[in-house]
């Protein structure tokens, strides 16, 4: 096995965040492998769970973490903001000179960045693909229809453009002005960054079933939202 911490090009400074709703299963899980991670890959390091005014104990489970573990802050909603405005929160409460993220839902393993870290020496931000994923035919059809769309209407070449497994650096934050709060917001960062000339590394990543909670993604208002707001960006609205 490669010893990562020999890499001169491994970042030392990492920020996690994570979108909470309807997680009081999943967090416990997914901090823990974060914590795991991040403790044996990174010099300094903080978590950020960002709790999105979910109707369980997703926020109470959020707090008791916080107490277990060094290192995590919670953001509270006061209310449901949406998947986009959560995200936009964990990229402007973040501090280190990379910020990595994935979702509340523990669908996907942290560990799975490990073997392509290094690659951030050669490229701004670094994103995960999944070749099958652990959701029902509906979603899948709806996750295939999204990512055509952005291709051709945005001339973009990335394979799963939604995938919660990316790696951004500071400067590519710094330099992009994110305006989305729906899910389109993983989609606009990634064409404002590329327009702005900011390399994307891609590499493979696991995708599992959803243990607990209920995912909200393929809500109406959810895909309504996306919708206009990819409409609005590729008309110069957003």
């Amino acid at each position: 096995m490669v010893n990562y911490r020999n890499h001169i090009l491994l970042p030392t400074e990492i920020s996690f965040f994570c979108p909470a709703y309807n997680d009081e299963a999943n967090l416990p899980k997914l901090i823990s492998a974060v914590y795991e991670f991040l403790s044996r890959v990174s010099k300094k390091f903080e978590i950020i769970i960002v709790e999105d005014g979910s109707p369980d104990r997703t926020g109470e489970v959020a707090e008791q973490l916080a107490k277990q573990f060094p290192n995590i802050k919670v953001i509270h909603h006061s209310k449901n903001l949406g998947y986009g405005a959560a995200l936009r929160d964990g990229f402007r409460e973040a501090r280190y000179a990379y910020v990595m993220y994935t979702d509340g839902d523990n669908q996907y393993d942290v560990r799975e960045f490990e073997p392509y870290l290094h690659l951030l020496g050669q490229a701004d931000i670094l994103s995960g693909y999944v070749e099958k994923k652990a959701l029902t035919l509906r979603r899948k059809i709806q996750s295939r229809i999204f990512n055509v769309l952005i291709k051709l209407l945005f001339f973009v070449n990335i394979r799963d453009i939604n995938c919660a497994m990316k790696i951004y650096s500071r400067k590519v934050l710094d330099a992009i002005d994110i305006k989305s709060t729906s899910a389109f917001i993983d989609a606009e960062m990634l064409i404002r960054a590329q327009r702005s000339g900011f390399r994307v590394a891609q590499f493979p990543v696991t995708h599992f079933s959803r243990v607990g909670g209920l995912a909200s993604g393929s809500r109406f208002s959810v895909i309504a939202d996306t919708v206009k707001d990819m409409l609005k960006f590729r008309f110069g609205l957003l």
